[in-house]
């Protein structure tokens, strides 16, 4: 329920361990520069890799004496996890599992948000659009303005402006919760506040004893609070609550309880059969000593944080979710965009994801993005991470009391960032075996006398062109670009770069791909990039590709033939 973002800095500032960038001035275009691997676990780099995280996280976790740790790593690929790992604290709740497992079951805590997004996106067939304002569906919510201060903008969201995306996407400007007032739990004069009027308690929270609050305590009381921004402001705001109004919109639509829905068309196609939007039995879950959280019940608030799963069942979803088992290929590439930026560098926002990006994790030093969504509910923390470029999934679900030398926020983050630098440059050197055994190699035609070689010798991101010849003419030495190419050939010196990456592009029997060339040496781009204020100001790939064309074809495509998986030609 409660953001983890307060921590998340680590998540970036820890993936220093890995290895050094070797862009060389080269600009590939966001996203996989080769294949990912299908087979990771058979090669070498990938089981060293799984040997290297478990002996951090023993080390990690060799003073947790009340804090369980649960993470699985599982390529879309194959069936069974590339790394698993658990510990089980030798204090615990007698109430719950007294060992911990990928079954064991933890509370996601604001995992949970994106639930009802896909919901939603789900019902697309049924006229639904994130674009959609909240009101079409949930138009009771303009009622709230006549419990605000005064109408103005100041005090009073203006529902009609704030669409089921904004929401999604923490967008809205709407306030961030309805039952974190701490107003009810003490007296906190010591902290500047004045004398509480019991008046204004809600009287629910879920939380300490106190019953959880309804759906009607929202419309009765939540339109007191004023927004904090206007829908689509520049500073995004997390809010909490946005997600128990999407579920208010499933169920106006469906015309069944948000719950059900989960479960008949989310959860049981999944095969997530240990995953609970209420309370399960105690001996299925870990439990800290003494733990009140895990009881918390947050009533119609749910939706932002009270559900629950395991690693095994977390796998299957985020499976699910790469292999396009819960929306079609473009729903689902468009669901793991990012919507808008955050003040900070590495981080930006999806609907609902937090997508964290680093430039130091692969031996060949571009941009990586990984998709992930946080949760932090006092006692319990978990991270999903889904990392497209390398079809890889992971989790980490973990639970402690806190306190020195046990489990916190920043520590999850840490592990999360462990476990990035250690496996990607691993799976990077798995799909580098695959893909250059596949492709790899000279192309010939003596016919035209054109020749092109394709390796894998070096650092840089993708394929290596090398011995450009095209019909007796080296391209790489008169290449003049995007433009139209001069009554003299020139000659360049020094000549251009080029790599091959592959394109989104393919069929069962094509894959499709395109060459990027890079103008000077590395040294030459940085001396030109570093007369601009912003940062790889030329690094313009995404405007370059298929900008020479002749008779309708492009000059950077390449196709190539294959058979069964296996290459059989190339164009």
């Amino acid at each position: 329920m409660f953001p983890s973002l307060k921590t998340t800095s680590l998540f970036l500032s820890c993936l220093t361990l890995g290895a050094q960038a070797a862009l060389d001035g080269h600009c590939p275009p966001l996203g996989p520069v080769l294949p990912a691997p299908t087979e990771p676990s058979k090669h070498e780099a990938v089981p060293a890799a799984a040997k290297a995280l478990k002996e951090i996280l023993q080390q990690m976790t060799a003073s947790y004496n009340t804090s369980a740790v649960a993470i699985g790593v599982k390529s879309i690929h194959e069936s069974n996890l590339l790394f698993e790992y658990s510990y089980t604290p030798p204090n615990k709740d007698k109430r719950g599992a007294q060992t911990v497992d990928s079954d064991t079951v933890f509370r996601l805590g604001s995992l949970t948000k994106v639930f009802p997004v896909l919901a939603l996106l789900k019902l697309k067939d049924r006229g639904v659009s994130l674009d959609d304002p909240i009101t079409k569906y949930v138009p009771e919510l303009r009622e709230l303005k006549s419990q605000a201060r005064e109408d103005s903008q100041v005090w009073a969201v203006e529902w009609d402006d704030v669409t089921l995306g904004s929401l999604a996407s923490h967008m809205g400007g709407i306030p961030s919760d309805l039952i974190t007032d701490i107003a009810p739990f003490g007296n906190l004069s010591a902290y500047g506040y004045p004398p509480a009027d019991s008046s204004k308690f809600l009287g629910c929270s879920g939380f300490f004893g106190m019953p959880s609050c309804n759906k009607t305590i929202f419309f009765e009381r939540f339109g007191e609070r004023p927004p904090v921004q206007v829908p689509f402001s520049p500073q995004t705001v997390y809010s909490n609550i946005a997600f128990p109004i999407l579920s208010f919109a499933v169920e106006a639509i469906t015309k069944q309880p948000f719950a059900d829905f989960v479960n008949n068309e989310i959860w049981k196609p999944t095969n997530m059969t240990r995953s609970f939007t209420e309370k399960p039995d105690d001996d299925l879950a870990f439990i800290p000593v003494n733990d009140s959280w895990w009881d918390a019940d947050l009533g119609f608030q749910g939706p932002e944080g009270g559900y629950f799963s395991t690693i095994n069942d977390l796998m299957r979803f985020g499976d699910a979710i790469l292999k396009d088992e819960l929306l079609t290929p473009a729903q689902t590439r468009k669901w793991l965009k990012p919507v808008i930026a955050t003040s900070s560098k590495g981080l930006l926002i999806g609907q609902p994801w937090e997508i964290f990006r680093a430039e130091n994790v692969t031996t060949d030093g571009r941009m990586i993005e990984v998709i992930t969504k946080t949760g932090d509910l006092i006692s319990y923390y978990s991270i999903l991470l889904l990392i497209p470029d390398y079809d890889l999934v992971a989790t980490l679900l973990v639970a402690g009391p806190g306190g020195p030398g046990e489990i916190s926020g920043s520590a999850l983050n840490l592990m999360a960032s462990r476990l990035v630098a250690t496996f990607l440059p691993a799976l990077e050197k798995a799909g580098k075996a695959e893909v250059e055994a596949a492709y790899g190699g000279t192309y010939t035609d003596k016919k035209t006398n054109s020749s092109i070689t394709l390796s894998l010798n070096d650092d840089g991101p993708g394929f290596s062109i090398s011995k450009y010849v095209i019909r007796g003419v080296d391209i790489p030495t008169t290449d003049p670009g995007s433009t139209l190419p001069p009554a003299k050939v020139p000659f360049l010196d020094p000549p251009m770069r080029y790599r091959l990456y592959p394109a989104s592009t393919k069929s069962d029997t094509q894959t499709s791909w395109r060459a990027v060339g890079t103008r000077g040496t590395a040294e030459q781009v940085e001396m030109s990039d570093a007369q601009i204020v912003w940062p790889m100001a030329s690094c313009i790939t995404w405007a370059m590709m298929d900008r020479v064309t002749f008779m309708g074809g492009a000059r950077d495509h390449f196709v190539f033939d294959v058979e069964k998986g296996k290459l059989a030609s190339g164009v």
